[in-house]
């Protein structure tokens, strides 16, 4: 990955700490007389057949993190499974199959799904296999898939007719997480055929090396550096989820929330991209919608932590408690 000069780092200013006045200044308000469309619907798509459970979790983050309507959008071997979990989620179920026609019908079913909504997040427990690339292929309007070798000629850039995807026409910022990411860095300069601003990323440090092409040592050790220079070669809001986690944008800001330990456990990042996803579909820009987010995520994790204690937090215990730490925030600016 490209990186940025000596002199024009020093001049970018120093990680901030998101802290408790910051997010009760961003929380989101809503109106008497709200209507769930109108507070925020989300689409989800997520899940597979050995992962519905990372389905379920970023759904019921999304509930309780504010969204009015969330649609998940989800094979039909699992559709159950997500709707016993949370029954408040709507379900959108996706045609069976690997081809690209299917693909293509899936995203058509989407694309009607998201029109209504505000925001989307793609990724949590998709699966790799050709059926999750030919939808994600589709999804991003990337019709000639390539590796890493490819010839930058080819690639379809923001404005070109051919290959438009959803993250193109749709104009909805959409969160990008776990196996999506994985694909995506599988794509030859990727970034060039996304418009600016419309992704928040949220790559764990594994994720994260595969990104930028570096190994997991050098992100850990340069792990602000390694945001910045990727949140602005892209031009996407990057959520880099380590401790500290990070927030870094496209103007080369860095926010930072410091993460307790009772999160390295499954599933919290699904529970992170519903929660982000929610703040996004009620209004909330890429920056402060991961800020949001990650603030109330880690202090969900310490208030279930104080009762079950460090090692017995499941991220299932997370949602709830998001809320209730959303409610203290409500109580702070009442």
């Amino acid at each position: 990955m490209a990186r940025h000069s000596t002199a024009k780092t020093a001049e970018l200013p120093e990680p901030h700490l998101i802290d408790e006045a910051w997010a009760k200044s961003v929380l989101p308000r809503r109106p008497a007389g709200a209507h769930k469309w109108g507070v925020g619907g989300l689409v989800v798509v997520a899940g597979s057949s050995l992962f519905a459970g990372a389905a379920a979790l970023c759904c019921a983050a999304a509930a309780r993190s504010g969204a009015g309507i969330v649609s998940a959008a989800l094979p039909r071997s699992i559709a159950q499974v997500v709707v016993g979990l949370v029954p408040e989620v709507t379900i959108l179920i996706l045609p069976d199959g690997e081809s690209a026609s299917i693909a293509g019908r899936s995203v058509e079913a989407i694309e009607e799904r998201l029109q209504r909504s505000a925001a989307m997040v793609i990724g949590p427990g998709l699966g790799k296999d050709e059926g999750t690339a030919a939808l994600l292929n589709a999804l991003f309007g990337f019709t000639k898939p390539r590796g890493r070798i490819g010839f930058s000629s080819n690639v379809i850039r923001p404005g070109s007719d051919e290959g438009e995807g959803l993250m193109e026409s749709s104009g909805k910022p959409i969160l990008v997480d776990a196996d999506a990411l994985n694909w995506l860095s599988e794509q030859e300069d990727w970034w060039k055929r996304i418009p600016p601003g419309r992704l928040v990323l949220t790559p764990h440090v594994g994720e994260m090396a595969r990104l930028v092409g570096n190994e997991t040592e050098k992100v850990l050790a340069n792990s602000v550096s390694t945001a910045r220079d990727a949140a602005m070669l892209w031009g996407q809001t990057v959520v880099l989820k380590a401790s500290p986690s990070l927030v870094a944008t496209s103007d080369g800001s860095v926010s930072f929330v410091e993460t307790p330990p009772a999160l390295a456990t499954a599933g919290t990042g699904d529970v992170l991209s519903g929660s982000i996803g929610a703040f996004l579909a009620q209004g909330l820009n890429g920056h402060d919608a991961a800020g949001l987010a990650l603030y109330v995520g880690s202090h969900a994790a310490e208030r279930v932590a104080r009762r079950y204690g460090t090692l017995g937090v499941v991220a299932s215990d997370l949602p709830l408690a998001i809320a209730e730490e959303l409610r203290a925030l409500e109580e702070l600016g009442a």
